[in-house]
């Protein structure tokens, strides 16, 4: 295999087959992580403004390149106006208003120095007018490409708009069984940002991981005390929790519902109480909860679509990085994402609120978020939270219409014609 026809695989990263790759010098690829990279980033300008024509390269930075979902739609070049840290920076820009396609300007090297240790990717980071989402972007690779040790696209914490320069991080635990890392700065839709200041650095156990693909520790039931025991997760035999919907888990082989879906042979997935489904290329087709399913899940983009039909109703899912809606025949559920809002490490919190209260809520969190889900989880998940939200205590009772009748209430309080004393 040529490393031209690796890329998609390597760039699963940001778990989406791409279209195109443009393939780095097979002579500057680095066979190892740089201690610092050589690039940096420009600092905050008056206005936005990008740096100048006559300060901008477009060669780029030795063992960096740009991959891409659609050809010609971005580019990387050199740019030493005003950086935030050394003497220059390295940037990623769209060249089309297409809202639909993303790029990465990133570097491959050898896991063999990080084995057995953490490590942490930052760099500084400046983005001006982006219409999607930006971020860092790290992925530990093992012998198969197409299940990732650890991942993270900072997509949870999503760069948009415009904003100066600061740090960012990913940190991320290397087991001993890894053979590649890849890194660099992605961009969903449009815009342009800088990256900079770049260092690859091993870290001990107090530095967080951010990785997506472990599970946030669940909250105690209740309180401890000093002399009681620790509360343990739930440990499940199907394998790590790789993402959640609401308050359905899942994980390679699990889906933990009410009536929780195992996979089975091949593409196959059973239920307890005769869910059966099946995944074809993007489409999950079957039983489930007594309806028939048959649905597609459209991703890669900064939208992930479930679209088809459950029962007689036909369905519509969109998750983006900002709304979350949700439509099944006559019933709809649409959700706003809120930034501001308490939540579990690699989640993002779509809620609906009313003033103070909070009506309805759905976290959607680990690879569930990601822009190559895994399929059927990513169904099911969705479709075990229903499209009515639950009743909330802060929800006002609806009023009853007023009782327009010329004959006045009995003593019982009804509003039925009283009975005629005999």
């Amino acid at each position: 295999m040529t490393h031209r026809t690796r890329i998609p695989g390597l760039l699963l990263a940001i778990w989406a087959p791409l279209a195109a790759a443009q393939t780095p010098p097979a002579d500057t690829a680095p066979k190892s992580a740089p201690a610092q990279a050589s690039v940096t980033a420009p600092p905050a300008m008056s206005g936005g403004m990008p740096a100048a024509p006559d300060a901008t390269r477009t060669k780029l930075p030795q063992g960096w390149y740009v991959t891409e979902s659609a050809p010609q739609h971005y580019e990387a070049g050199v740019d030493e106006s005003s950086p935030c840290e050394g003497t220059r920076s390295a940037f990623l820009r769209s060249r089309t208003q297409s809202t639909d396609s993303f790029g990465t300007f990133m570097q491959a090297f050898s896991a063999q120095d990080f084995r057995g240790k953490r490590l942490r990717f930052s760099a500084a980071v400046r983005h001006q007018d982006v219409k999607g989402w930006a971020g860092l972007w790290m992925r530990v690779e093992g012998a198969d490409p197409k299940h990732p040790l650890a991942f993270d696209n900072m997509q949870s914490r999503a760069l948009v708009g415009t904003h100066g320069c600061q740090r960012h991080d990913v940190v991320l635990d290397v087991p001993k069984e890894a053979t590649t890392i890849m890194a660099g700065l992605i961009m969903s839709g449009t815009g342009k940002a800088w990256l900079g200041g770049v260092r690859f650095e091993t870290v001990d156990a107090s530095v967080k991981t951010t990785d997506l693909l472990t599970a946030p520790q669940p909250l105690p039931s209740g309180p401890q005390g000093l002399e009681e025991l620790p509360v343990s997760s739930p440990v499940w035999s199907s394998g790590e929790r790789l993402g959640r919907v609401g308050s359905y888990w899942f994980d390679a082989l699990t889906v933990q519902t009410e009536n929780p879906l195992k996979k089975g042979m091949g593409q196959q997935w059973q239920g307890t109480v005769g869910d059966e489904l099946f995944e074809h290329g993007i489409e999950v087709n079957g039983t489930y909860r007594n309806y028939p399913l048959r649905v597609k899940v459209h991703a890669g983009g900064p939208t992930t679509r479930i679209q088809g039909s459950w029962g007689t109703g036909p369905v519509d899912i969109r998750l983006s990085p900002d709304v979350l809606s949700m439509r099944w025949g006559v019933f709809e559920r649409k959700l706003l994402r809120d930034r501001e809002a308490d939540a579990e490490q690699g989640c993002n919190v779509y809620r609906q609120m009313e003033g103070v209260h909070e009506l309805d809520r759905i976290d959607v969190c680990g690879v569930a978020l990601a822009t190559r889900p895994p399929l059927t989880q990513l169904v099911v998940s969705f479709l075990a939270n229903t499209f009515r939200r639950d009743p909330s205590p802060f929800t006002p009772p609806v009023p009853a219409p007023p009782v327009r009748t010329w004959q006045p209430d009995n003593s019982a309080g009804s509003n039925r014609p009283a009975t005629k004393a005999r």
